[in-house]
């Protein structure tokens, strides 16, 4: 029984060892046909590919779905296909889901799955992605980005960091004079910038002075300056 499971098992190694050997081949075959304008050849090389759970494969077919490249547009189908390669690590996957989401081409609008998604293609260095999330941080129907994905508050390419102009900054608790003040900065400190409402910036507060309540807050615009990056 033993030597049977043994057999088997090697059986299993030697096949998906051969599959994952072939795929870069056959996924070089379907690109070389779509380049052609052979979508329907392209299709039928990436399909058993992204079956088997190749990541390129599945998010080029996904781009087959979503542009109608030999089939009807079915958008549905590309977003289950891009989200099994953005399950598996592919920045330009999760940033197409991302971006999907955020849109509601797709008929749903879910800003929290935008955001998730755009955070992973993020954090695996897709600048596109980085470029929306800031822009999202600083648009009001968005929502509160930090507190849909909370690691981009560590996320050292979030933000850009700022230099305190003035003697003794006020730091309030929300965009506005209205809110109460939760602190203050010295002149010359440095923080991050997260997020901007009209003329106030959210700021991620140097260590040490974080409030029991949360670890940002806000800034009135002109009393913060942008560091040079090669002042940094």
């Amino acid at each position: 029984m033993r030597s049977r499971l043994l057999v088997v098992a090697l059986l299993l190694f030697l096949t998906s060892s051969w599959a994952l050997a072939e795929a870069p081949a056959a996924f070089e075959e379907g690109m070389k046909a779509l380049l052609k304008g052979n979508f329907a050849e392209a299709y039928c090389h990436w399909r058993p590919l992204a079956e088997r759970g190749h990541a390129e494969s599945q998010y080029h077919l996904g781009w087959l779905y979503a542009n109608g490249n030999g089939m009807n547009v079915d958008v549905q189908q590309a977003l289950r296909w891009w989200q099994a390669a953005a399950e598996q690590g592919h920045a330009d996957a999760a940033f197409a889901l991302g971006l999907d989401y955020m849109t509601g081409e797709g008929g749903e609008r879910d800003m929290a799955k935008a955001a998730h998604w755009l955070y992973r293609a993020a954090a695996a260095g897709h600048a596109d992605a980085r470029e929306v999330l800031l822009r999202l941080a600083g648009d009001t129907a968005t929502g509160d980005l930090l507190e849909m994905v909370p690691a981009l508050a560590e996320a050292p390419w979030f933000g850009w960091l700022a230099e305190v102009r003035g003697d003794r900054v006020n730091v309030r608790a929300g965009p506005g004079k209205s809110h109460r003040i939760v602190g203050k900065l010295k002149r010359g400190q440095r923080v991050r910038v997260v997020g901007r409402r009209d003329n106030w910036l959210r700021i991620r507060l140097p260590a040490g002075q974080e409030t029991a309540q949360s670890p940002f807050a806000w800034v009135y615009h002109s009393l913060l300056r942008p560091v040079s990056k090669e002042a940094v």
